[in-house]
């Protein structure tokens, strides 16, 4: 390992047989789903479980496994989270950031990774490389590491969920 390599922590989680990664900075916090009123809002798109009140600020809850194409996250299960994220609002740096809610099955917890390290996203399915950074190599074991920006882009596009 190089020496002046430097670390970010990034937050891991699985969905379904796949294991991803999320940039800490990006996270506000984590929640348990289980525990969280959500509001169904009706005629929203399919990976939009609705809306939850967290300490008087009303923020959309979406469900990552929908938003992949993949099986939704289980409600009632103890291990699901929402990853309260803040992101950048992908159209202009002047707006306010964006902060919602996004449901996945498990926290596996905070790591250390080595950004340099990322490889390209290629061996993908193409519907997952619009949100993807690239793939980590994490003791044998590969990571998606998310482009929170390219999340917001999608969000806030209003375009059908991704298809793996």
């Amino acid at each position: 390992m190089n020496p002046a390599s430097s670390q970010q922590q990034y937050v891991l989680f699985t969905q379904g047989q796949s294991a991803f990664a999320i940039e800490l900075k990006a996270v506000r916090e984590v929640l348990r789903l289980a525990g969280q009123q959500i509001t169904p809002v009706p005629n929203t798109l399919a990976f939009v479980l609705g809306l939850t009140n967290l300490r008087g600020e009303i923020i959309t809850v979406t469900d990552f496994g929908c938003f992949i194409g993949e099986e939704a996250v289980k409600i009632q299960d103890e291990q699901a989270r929402i990853l309260v994220v803040e992101l950048p609002h992908p159209q202009d740096v002047q707006l306010p950031r964006i902060r919602m809610g996004i449901a996945v099955a498990q926290v596996e917890g905070v790591q250390s990774l080595y950004p340099e390290q990322i490889v390209s996203h290629l061996e993908v399915g193409e519907a997952l490389v619009p949100i993807l950074r690239g793939l980590y190599d994490h003791h044998h074991r590969l990571l998606m590491i998310l482009e929170s920006e390219a999340i917001a882009q999608k969000f806030l596009s209003n375009t059908q969920p991704l298809k793996v």
